[in-house]
């Protein structure tokens, strides 16, 4: 690897050997053999598959309850040892479809009525029983894993009575157990909520749910809210209620019902993908069968969907699970209906229902208390139960639903930077001009010009006189030297004229400010926005309510504010300025301010980002039509000018401006009338209010009018497109090159053998072209474009082949190869390589956006 500069306060760059096509503008990650290569994802498919039962513990086993420490990535299975006595549990290794556990550790010497659950962030698992050698109080321990065995804590009583039904859940967003439980004596149902610190457990005051002992809980994760599915003491209706934990207690709202009919045998569970609670009970309702319902949780309460069968059989030893990796619910439970056999069904949640696939037998033999647990890493459900035809044994079977695992080469260290293209390839590309390409046909008149840097396209805004003067607009894609259209968009539906527009990169729309005729010729303004190769547009605003003409705009990135320049025709045709905002798909606009007392012609405007100040040159009727220049500071919605500084002691007229950012120059293109009416440019510079000229420069030795000058930031070069009067009203176009106070030119070059009006320039430099519109007469005066392109050196910044050096931008470096970013806004590599504004996992943080194409690199 090469690092490119040694200073560690400016950017760096890297020079690494790629290992596959490395794109530019791509996140990049360091293999281990040290190359690099781009983020990307591999996917792999996985058929369903059912393992064989095995023997998990040679014990008669009986009320198991399972979970998963998905620290360790064990399973985990809790039951009553009936041969030896008292409570167990058992450490479990998922390799395929089969699972081996190491031998059961005794947590309790006389237990009942367990459950297990798992605290993902103390890491730890939850055991919580009837302790019958101490009165039968609710009793609680943190069990800690290590290989294939666990250890306990110190035991805690969370209820001092005969305790019987115990569910627990655990709750993560309060950090907290909830467990649930029964007085055995005097009935009722409580609930307690537990914090384990280490391997100790505290619990809060008992809280008196209300509800039938035998419930089951599951946590919603997406809104953090505790539902418990139970059946109502009075009706024996399925119900269900949301609860929230605060502190050591826990609060529950309205119950809900969702099943019409005596239910047992319940299981709730919860389909992290849709957001959604699954309950899955048998339904005493006339069937004896087993169905579940939807539920969607809102607040503190629960609404259903209509229950689906998943089996026309009786069942029993009810458990459900989320399959996280195939997005499905699975389902164990015993089926009464057919020898008491272990069965298991999946099924897909969408909206408020759930279809079900054929339920797969598990264990032909007589079973009971059946448990499931999801392994999360293994992406299996591992099924336990008491296998009464073999002993009684602690027997469990491993199921995987059928599903695509997507893997990716990103971890949380190896992100490295982005992508800057191949290193040390210079392509010399000689001057060239792509083939003429209608965008409009019809006649086009006032025609304009921009590139949205957003969604790397042109557009072209015009007056369609072949349907009734309409302002329309077009969107291009340039690629090489060619460009292709979308259709064609009205933005205003009457007779406008007098068209720019101006592409503002804060809020990456497009205005297209012009004269709407059929309004008393007000000038207005509307917002568009690119969406592939079409444009769509807001509401039209008037921002001068007077007779004006002659707009032009531009976008001053430093107060992220759009400048319109126009003659007031309603105020003695003075200059006139106004400043517009832009939120959403419409503009609003301050006060408008005169920057010239006096009949002003030939305006053009164009923002100084040196010194961030926008320059207007216009004809100066009020002295002698001389070419003058003012320059204005935007401040909020406001403008104001500086003194106004001739560049030109005679007449002129189609003037144009561009920025040079390379030399921070002003470059003024106009017809001297003074001068044969040849067409000059001129370079001016910026300092404070105030503008100062070098020498002018001929570029044209003839009659010259519809200039339109672009600056093209890759060849640094000034590209004036105009009418050669003096050739036939050919279009052509002029290269210049800025230095110091000066401007030089070399040939002219026609890029339409035909007469032509109405010429509108851009530099998309996403292309590094510059895309010239105009009126072309000699073809009916339809609405054309050529893409212009200059000669030069240029840096390849392409994709990078595989085994070549890739030039990597590192922390702190800005990558300039983005599309559609959002200025101040952050960014996060996605396993599938690209950009987004949320963390995937792992979470990487790739750097902030300064514009729609520039990412700030961090890492």
């Amino acid at each position: 690897m090469r690092i490119i500069g040694n200073d560690p306060s400016t950017p760096r760059q890297a020079q690494i050997v790629a290992s596959g096509t490395l794109p530019s503008g791509q996140p990049v990650v360091v293999n281990a053999d040290g190359t690099v290569s781009v983020v990307s994802e591999t996917s792999t498919d996985f058929t369903e598959s059912l393992g064989s039962p095995s023997v998990s513990q040679t014990v008669w086993a009986d009320g198991t309850s399972s979970t998963f420490d998905s620290v360790n990535n064990k399973v985990i299975v809790a039951y009553l040892d009936q041969t030896n006595g008292g409570g167990k549990i058992a450490v479990g290794t998922v390799s395929g479809t089969s699972v081996s556990f190491g031998t059961g550790v005794s947590f309790a010497s006389s237990a009942n009525y367990l459950s297990v659950s798992f605290d993902d962030a103390a890491g730890k698992v939850v055991i919580s029983y009837m302790d019958g050698n101490n009165s039968s109080y609710g009793t609680a321990k943190v069990g800690t894993v290590s290989g294939s065995t666990i250890s306990f804590g110190t035991a805690l009583v969370f209820s001092s009575f005969n305790t019987g039904s115990i569910k627990s859940v655990y709750d993560s967003n309060a950090g907290k157990t909830a467990i649930f439980y029964s007085n055995a004596v005097s009935g009722g149902g409580y609930a307690s909520i537990a914090t384990v610190s280490g391997t100790d457990i505290t619990v809060g005051s008992q809280n008196n749910i209300g509800v039938h002992p035998g419930l089951s809980p599951t946590f919603d994760s997406v809104n953090n809210k505790v539902v418990i599915a139970y059946a109502d003491v009075s009706t024996n209706y399925g119900s269900a209620k949301v609860g929230t934990i605060s502190g050591t207690s826990i609060s529950f709202g309205s119950g809900a019902v969702y099943e019409s009919n005596a239910v047992e045998e319940i299981a709730a569970g919860f389909d992290a993908n849709s957001g959604k609670v699954v309950v899955a009970y048998l339904d005493r309702g006339g069937a004896d069968d087993g169905a579940a319902a939807v539920g969607t949780v809102s607040g503190t309460s629960i609404s259903f969907g209509t229950a689906v069968d998943f089996t026309q059989d009786r069942i029993s030893y009810t458990s459900i699970v989320f399959d996280s990796a195939a997005n499905r619910m699975v389902i164990s439970y015993r089926n009464s209906s057919t020898n008491d056999n272990t069965y298991l069904v999946s099924g897909a949640v969408s909206g408020t229902s759930i279809t079900f696939d054929t339920p797969l037998i598990v264990e032909t033999g007589t079973v009971t208390s059946v448990s499931s647990a999801f392994d999360s890493n293994s992406n299996v459900t591992v099924v336990s139960y008491r296998d009464w035809g073999n002993s009684n044994y602690l027997t469990s079977a491993v199921f995987r639903n059928a599903y695509t695992q997507v893997d990716t080469n990103l971890t949380s260290e190896n992100y490295i930077g982005m992508s800057g293209g191949v290193v040390n390839k210079i392509a010399a590309l000689p001057q060239a001009i792509g083939d003429p390409v209608v965008f409009e046909s019809a006649t086009s008149d006032f025609i304009s010009a921009t590139f949205d840097s957003n969604s790397n396209k042109v557009v072209i805004a015009y007056t369609d006189d072949d349907n009734l003067g309409y302002g329309t607009a077009v969107v291009g894609t340039v690629n090489g030297t060619a460009i292709s259209f979308g259709s064609p968009v009205v933005f205003e539906s009457g007779y406008a004229t007098q068209t720019s527009c101006v592409f503002d990169s804060s809020s990456n729309k497009i205005v297209v400010v012009y004269r709407d005729n059929d309004n008393s010729s007000y000038g207005t303004a509307v917002v568009g926005t690119v969406s592939g190769t079409s444009i769509s547009f807001g509401t039209p605003v008037v921002f001068e309510s007077a007779n004006s003409t002659e707009f032009e705009a531009t976008f001053d990135s430093n107060s992220n504010k759009v400048v319109i320049a126009y003659k007031d025709l309603g105020n003695s045709s003075y200059g006139t300025a106004i400043v517009g905002t832009v939120s959403g798909t419409s503009i609003s606009f301050g006060s408008a301010a005169v920057f010239e007392s006096a009949t002003t012609s030939d305006i053009d405007i164009a923002f100084d980002s040196s010194s961030n100040k926008v320059v207007i040159g216009y004809q100066d009727g009020g002295n002698s039509q001389y070419g003058t220049a003012i320059v204005g500071t935007v401040s909020g919605t406001s403008i104001s000018f500086g003194s106004a500084a001739v560049f030109e002691s005679a007449e002129v007229s189609s003037t144009s401006l561009t920025f040079d950012s390379a030399n921070n120059k002003v470059v003024i293109a106009y017809r001297d009338h003074g001068n044969s009416n040849y067409g000059t440019a001129i370079v001016g510079t910026v300092s404070g209010t105030s503008i100062s000229f070098g020498s002018a420069a001929v570029f044209e030795s003839a009659t010259t009018v519809q200039i339109s000058a672009a600056y093209d930031s890759s060849s640094n070069k000034v590209v004036v497109a105009y009418v050669d009067n003096g050739n036939s009203n050919h279009g052509t176009v002029a290269v210049g090159t800025v230095s110091g106070t000066s401007i030089s030119f070399g040939s002219p070059v026609v890029f339409e053998s035909a007469s032509t009006s109405y010429v509108g320039s851009t530099f998309d430099d996403n292309s590094n072209r510059v895309v010239i519109a105009y009126k072309d007469v000699g073809n009916s005066n339809y609405g054309t474009s050529v893409v212009f392109q200059n000669a030069g050196d240029y840096l390849v910044s392409g994709s990078v082949a595989d085994g070549d050096n890739a030039a990597i931008n590192l922390k702190g470096a800005v990558d300039e190869n983005q599309v559609g970013l959002t200025a101040g806004q952050s960014y996060y590599v996605q396993t599938d390589g690209t950009l987004g504004t949320t963390p995937a996992d792992p979470s990487v943080f790739a750097g902030t956006a300064v514009a729609a194409t520039k990412l700030i690199v961090k890492g």
